[in-house]
C-alpha cells in the first residue's frame, strides 16, 4: 500500500508538470498519416518517405490508437502516465530482487519516493515524448532478467530499443557487466534464489530480443531505402557540441540529482547491483557524447536517474545491515537510515517545488539562459498548434509551408511541409557540402539548416521558417535578409482564447508570421495586393 501511495503521489506530481512538447508532435504527425493513409511518413500528398523519427514502436502504438479513434495527443499522455507508473514500480522491484532481507519493502519505497520527486522523471510522463515508455522497457527488462524469465525479459528489451535505440547503450553496458560478474561467480548462482532457465529458455530469449530489432532493420531498408533513420543523419554531428553543451548538460543533470553528494554509496553497494550502476554511467557517457539537448530536465538521462534512486536505497540499505550487525538495537538502526533516506526524498521535494515556481516565471526564454524549460515548451507548441488550426481552416490543402519547428504548426495544419532543420527532409541531409552551423548559440540536433538557395528551389508558398513570433506584427524592416526581397508578411492570428496554457488557463497565441512571395495570393493573403498591380 505505501509504494501505491508513493506511485500516485508520483503520478500527481507529474500531471503538476504536464505539457505537450512541439518534437511530440512530430511523432504525431507520422502517427496520423499512419492510420489515415497507411504511411509513415511526415507528408504524405505528396509522399515523402523520410523516417524523421526514432520511436517506431511509439509511432505505430500511437497510429493504432489513433485509427480507433484516440487522438495522439491524448493517447501518449495517457500511455505516458502508464509508463511512468511502471518505471515507479520497475525501481521497487529492483530494490527487492537486488537488495538485502532487511526491510527491503521500506527501502524499495524509499526509491519509489525518490523518483516520484524527481522533475528528472516525471516531467517526461506527460510530454507526449516515448521517453517514458522507453524507460519502462528497460527497466522491465533488468527486473524480468533478475527474475529469472529470460523470455519476458527478451521482449522487453526488443520494445526497449524499438521505442528508442538507444536504449541499447543501457541494455548493453547492464548485460555486459552482468555476464562478467557471473563469470567470475563461474555461473554458480547467477540467479539467487531462483531456477535458472535452461539454454533452450536462453536460446528462445535471444531470438525474441533480436528477431524484432532485425526485421525492423530489413523493414526500413525496404520501405525507407536506408539502414538508419534520418534524425541520426541529422543529429550526428552533435560530438561537435560535447563542451558546449554536453558537459553542461551532464553537470546540470548531476547537480539536479544530487550526485556530488554520494560519492559513499559505491562502496556500500553489493556486487549484484554493479550492473546497474554500469548501465547508469554508459548513459551518462552517450549523452555527453551526442552533445546533450537543450530541453531542461534531462530526459536523455531518465533511466540513469531511475537507477541512481535505487542504488541510494540499497546502498542505504547495506550501510544499515553493516553498522546493525555491530549493534545489540539493529532496529533504531534501521530506522535511522530509512529517516536519512526521508529526509533525502523532502529535500528533493522542496526542490522540485521550487524549480517548478522558477520554470512558470519562465514562459518564454531560457532557464539559466540555456535550457528550454516545459512552461516555455508548452506555451511554444501550443502557440504552433493554434496557427496550425487556423491555416487548416483558412489555406487551401496543398499549401507548402516551410518551418523551422517541425512539430504542432505542421501537425495541427496538416499542409506539406519543407523541415528547415532536415529532420524529415529527403534532401538536406544529404546535400553537399553540409549545410551545418556552428558555435555555442547552436542547440543540439539543430546544426544542419536548409541553405536559401534550397528553400526557393522548393518554391514554398509561405516561408515560416524566416518568419516570427510575437504579440503583434512585425514590420517590414524586421525581415530576415534571405527571404526579404520579393517577398511580404503573412500573419496568422488566432485571436485571444485561441491557445491553452500548462496550467489550462486560455490565453492569447499572438501572431505567426510566415513570409509570402509577392506575386501570390495564398488564401486570405495577398489578394488586395495582387489585384493592385
Amino acid at each position: 500500500m505505501a509504494v501505491a501511495a508513493a506511485v500516485i503521489a508520483g503520478v500527481a506530481h507529474a500531471w503538476r508538470w504536464r505539457f505537450l512538447c512541439d518534437d511530440a508532435y512530430i511523432s504525431f504527425r507520422y502517427a496520423r498519416n499512419f492510420a489515415r493513409h497507411g504511411e509513415l511518413a511526415f507528408n504524405v500528398a505528396p509522399l515523402e518517405r523520410v523516417e524523421g523519427y526514432t520511436n517506431f514502436l511509439w509511432v505505430v502504438v500511437l497510429g493504432v490508437l489513433d485509427r480507433v479513434g484516440v487522438a495522439p495527443e491524448h493517447a501518449a499522455i495517457a500511455l505516458g502516465l502508464a509508463s511512468l507508473v511502471a518505471v515507479l514500480l520497475c525501481a521497487a522491484a529492483l530494490v527487492q530482487r537486488l537488495g538485502g532481507e532487511a526491510h527491503t519493502q521500506w527501502f524499495a519505497l524509499l526509491a519509489v519516493a525518490s523518483c516520484a520527486a524527481s522533475p528528472e522523471v516525471v516531467v517526461w510522463g506527460t510530454s507526449g515524448l516515448e521517453t517514458a515508455a522507453a524507460s519502462a522497457a528497460v527497466l522491465a527488462t533488468m527486473v524480468a532478467w533478475y527474475d529469472a524469465r529470460p523470455r519476458s525479459a527478451a521482449l522487453a528489451a526488443a520494445a526497449a530499443v524499438l521505442l528508442r535505440p538507444d536504449a541499447v547503450v543501457l541494455l548493453g553496458a547492464w548485460a555486459a557487466t552482468w555476464l562478467l560478474l557471473a563469470a567470475i561467480d563461474r555461473f554458480a548462482q547467477p540467479w539467487p534464489g531462483r531456477t535458472p532457465p535452461s539454454r533452450r529458455e536462453l536460446a528462445v530469449a535471444a531470438v525474441l530480443a533480436i528477431g524484432p530489432v532485425v526485421a525492423h532493420l530489413l523493414w526500413r531498408r525496404a520501405y525507407y531505402g536506408t539502414w538508419v533513420p534520418n534524425t541520426w543523419a541529422v543529429k550526428a554531428h552533435g560530438a561537435a557540441l560535447r563542451e558546449a553543451w554536453g558537459v553542461a548538460y551532464v553537470h546540470a543533470w548531476s547537480t539536479a540529482t544530487w550526485l556530488p553528494y554520494l560519492p559513499w554509496i559505491l562502496p556500500l553497494l553489493r556486487r549484484r547491483a554493479l550492473p546497474l550502476l554500469a548501465a547508469a554511467a554508459a548513459m551518462v557517457a552517450y549523452a555527453w557524447s551526442v552533445g546533450g539537448d537543450f530541453m531542461a530536465y534531462s530526459r536523455f538521462l531518465l533511466t540513469a536517474t531511475v537507477l541512481l534512486a535505487v542504488l541510494f536505497a540499497l546502498a542505504l540499505q547495506r550501510g544499515a545491515e553493516l553498522l546493525a550487525a555491530r549493534s545489540q538495537r539493529p532496529r533504531p538502526v534501521f530506522a535511522g537510515a530509512l529517516v536519512l533516506g526521508v529526509l533525502a526524498v523532502a529535500g528533493m521535494s522542496w526542490s522540485a517545488s521550487s524549480r517548478w515556481h522558477a520554470d512558470r516565471r519562465k514562459p518564454d526564454g531560457w532557464l539559466e539562459g540555456r535550457w528550454e524549460g516545459v512552461t516555455a515548451m508548452a506555451r511554444f507548441a501550443e502557440v504552433g498548434r493554434a496557427a496550425g488550426t487556423w491555416m487548416r481552416e483558412h489555406l487551401p490543402a496543398d499549401t507548402l509551408i516551410t518551418v523551422g519547428a517541425a512539430g504542432a504548426v505542421p501537425y495541427a495544419s496538416e499542409l506539406p511541409t519543407i523541415d528547415a532543420f532536415g529532420l524529415v527532409d529527403p534532401v538536406i541531409a544529404s546535400l553537399d557540402p553540409l549545410p551545418l552551423r556552428t558555435g555555442e548559440s547552436v542547440r543540439p540536433g539543430h546544426q544542419l539548416f536548409a541553405p536559401p538557395e534550397y528553400i526557393r528551389s522548393r518554391d514554398p508558398d509561405l516561408v515560416c521558417h524566416a518568419g516570427m513570433r510575437g504579440k503583434a506584427p512585425p514590420r517590414e524592416a524586421d525581415a530576415r535578409p534571405p527571404f526579404r526581397g520579393g517577398y511580404a508578411w503573412a500573419c496568422v492570428q488566432p485571436g485571444p482564447g485561441a491557445a491553452i496554457g500548462p496550467d489550462g488557463e486560455a490565453f492569447d497565441p499572438g501572431v505567426y508570421c510566415c513570409r509570402r512571395p509577392r506575386d501570390r495570393v495564398v488564401g486570405p493573403f495577398g489578394a488586395a495586393e495582387v489585384d493592385g498591380d
